[in-house]
């Protein structure tokens, strides 16, 4: 406030005291001479002149947080976004843990029961009411199948299989062959054709064996023709073992 407005207001100030005191006196006085009347000091008094605003004070305290609001209810759902730009490859995760044991598998097939072979003639055979002996063989699976006897032995018991495919030689003109068992005849082969022409014949047979049993081919008359082509074969295998 200006010094001058500050002296506006002292001497108003001042004036309206005196005023006061002057009014006090005066019904003090008519108070002991007798009646009185209202004095004249009991009127309101003009209104002063308005002073000018003061300067603004200084920022009060902050208040304490209020209390939070409701939450408002969920608003309404948004239209789907466009696909976004494929992120960057992850680590690799930590390694997992160790999965239970299996469940036991079924047993193999032991070297016993693993049982085949094919012996074939390479050149010809002409010894008559004797065992054929096979020039080569190719499978012997367990070696179960004697390549000099040319007699298969059964390593157990079980039902076993065997086939025999045969060509005659072209110089006679009959051939019999016979698939043995421990010396009894189970089939017999026949092929006949005139001299200088040759012939195919073939038989197979399914056999229950006992272990140590024997299974071989015997000659009966004619010839076999034998050359690097194996027109003539002897084949087995086991198909399952039995008690």
């Amino acid at each position: 406030m200006a010094p001058k407005d500050c002296l506006i207001w002292s001497l108003l100030t001042l004036l309206l005291f005196l005023r006061f005191c002057l009014c006090q006196d005066e019904h003090m006085e008519t108070t002991h001479s007798g009646p009185q009347s209202p004095p004249e000091c009991g009127c309101r008094g003009d209104f002063g002149y308005r002073a000018y605003q003061g300067p603004p004070g200084p920022p009060g305290m902050p208040g304490n947080h209020g209390n939070n609001g409701n939450n408002g209810a969920p608003g309404t759902e948004g239209s789907k976004g466009d696909k976004g730009d494929k992120g960057d490859l992850g680590p690799r995760g930590d390694r997992g843990h160790h999965g239970p044991k299996g469940e036991k598998g079924h047993p193999g097939i032991p070297p016993e029961l693993q049982v085949a072979f094919m012996a074939s003639m390479a050149t010809h055979f002409s010894n008559q009411n004797s065992g054929i002996i096979f020039s080569s063989v190719e499978t012997n699976v367990g070696n179960f199948f004697d390549v000099m006897t040319g007699r298969f032995g059964a390593p157990v018991n079980g039902v076993y299989f065997f086939t025999f495919n045969m060509m005659k030689h072209e110089d006679v003109e009959e051939v019999y062959v016979y698939l043995m068992h421990n010396g009894n005849t189970v089939f017999s082969l026949y092929s006949y054709e005139s001299k200088g022409k040759m012939d195919t014949s073939s038989n197979s047979a399914v056999l229950k064996l006992a272990k140590g049993d024997e299974v071989w081919l015997r000659m009966g008359n004619g010839a076999l023709h034998g050359d690097h082509q194996r027109f003539s074969t002897f084949a087995g295998f086991l198909l399952f073992e039995t008690k």
